[in-house]
């Protein structure tokens, strides 16, 4: 069974039906259209002002997180180096 396309797990069998004998001008404007379409919903996006404060939020949340996981991998890399310089002393030693 071959892998499915993009196009088939997104697009509806009815709409692949409608759009299966376009000419080549009418794919093509509705190309150009999906691009432009694409473009304003991006940009929408960016000036959703309510997705921008629950980013804001989110960021917000996330910063004590991940200043705690920072710290603990500044921790982990120390105690690495500590036990690397050990065992070289260790090995000078024997």
């Amino acid at each position: 069974m071959s892998k499915k396309t993009n196009w088939e797990k997104v697009l509806t069998e009815s709409w692949v039906n409608n759009n299966r004998n376009l000419s080549e001008s009418d794919a093509e404007k509705q190309l150009v259209s999906s691009e432009f379409e694409i473009k304003k919903m991006i940009y929408d996006r960016e000036n959703h002002d309510q997705l921008n404060a629950a980013k804001e939020i989110v960021k917000d949340l996330n910063s004590g997180f991940s200043s705690a996981i920072k710290y603990e991998k500044a921790k982990i890399e120390f105690l690495l180096e500590q036990i690397e310089n050990v065992r070289i002393a260790n090995k000078k030693v024997s």
